[in-house]
């Protein structure tokens, strides 16, 4: 175990982040998750917590400790809520009891600061939702950025267009000034953009159903509690595909040699009201830059590998 990369998991758990936690869970030959640190962003903060609960009792292997983290944005009294998307639980209307383990006392955001100083130079980070509990971390314990071995962040258009702005990307957009934070604290930091979940990344119907039938009860789960999404998909744009881009990111994490065509960038999140509020700017910069954005996921290596930890190839 000792040789294992070491990760804490960070989100706001609707069902594309359910797929990412069972991925981060089942890849013990790769990773060992320390935490799992909840935020508010897809759903309220106590079904987010919830469904990182569930997702760990589908993966059935790891089971590290869930922390429940901010419940709104820095600067915004409200959360932007996406229950549309993911349905009213998250999970695609499944509506599951509470599993019967209580929740770690210790706020997400100190278990991410008292995580990372006890292992200097050791951790990494994924963060599937909003960068609230990260940007706090960094308000809070400054050190934390050179500590930290490497953040992987699903955020951004690298396409330019985004899915709740023209130009804004969903957790980006819910609190710009946490993306700010984080993308300038001098971390090293991989962004992997939502546009890469389009295309021959979107996730199939008959890849769904053979989900649905291959035995494997995480991969069951993690088809069924996309539903919602899936009709949201139908009836917004008219396919019957869907892009599971939390998984891209943790796949990416996991095994970085899917990402395709990784640059190093010089970026900016626009924090001014208007309408290019949340809008993450990307200018290649080489040596320059301040991050390294990922615009391209190699469909097949990306699918080997989440059907191979879903036992569904």
């Amino acid at each position: 175990m000792s040789g294992l990369r070491r990760l804490i998991v960070d989100t706001d758990t609707g069902a594309d982040d359910v797929w990412a936690i069972v991925e981060a869970l089942r890849a013990e030959e790769v990773a060992r998750v320390e935490a799992i640190t909840v935020v508010c962003g897809n759903l309220p903060l106590d079904l987010c917590v919830k469904n990182a609960m569930l997702a760990e009792d589908a993966a059935a292997a790891q089971y590290p400790p869930v922390y429940r983290g901010m419940e709104r944005p820095i600067l915004r009294r409200t959360a932007f809520y996406a229950e549309n998307v993911h349905g009213r639980d998250g999970l695609g209307e499944m509506n599951l009891p509470w599993p019967d383990r209580p929740v770690e006392k210790k706020h997400a955001v100190q278990a991410i600061i008292d995580t990372v100083m006890a292992s200097p130079g050791e951790i990494e980070i994924a963060t599937c939702g909003p960068l609230t509990n990260l940007a706090m971390a960094l308000l809070l314990e400054p050190r934390l950025a050179e500590n930290v071995k490497r953040v992987w962040i699903l955020g951004g258009s690298a396409g330019g267009r985004g899915n709740m702005t023209p130009l804004a990307e969903y957790n980006v957009y819910t609190d710009p000034e946490a993306a700010s934070i984080v993308l300038n604290a001098g971390m090293d930091t991989v962004w992997i953009p939502w546009d890469t979940s389009r295309g021959e990344t979107e996730i199939t119907p008959d890849e769904l159903r053979r989900m649905e039938r291959c035995g494997d009860g995480a991969a069951a789960f993690c088809a069924r509690c996309v539903r919602t999404m899936r009709a949201y998909q139908k009836e917004r744009h008219g396919r019957d595909s869907l892009g599971v881009i939390d998984s891209m990111l943790m796949t990416a994490a996991l095994y970085p040699e899917v990402m395709e065509g990784p640059f190093r960038a010089a970026c900016a999140v626009e924090t001014a009201p208007g309408d290019r509020r949340g809008h993450f700017r990307i200018d290649p910069a080489g040596d320059a830059g301040n991050c390294t954005v990922c615009p391209g996921i190699n469909a097949k290596r990306y699918k080997e590998r989440l059907f191979a930890l879903l036992g569904a190839l």
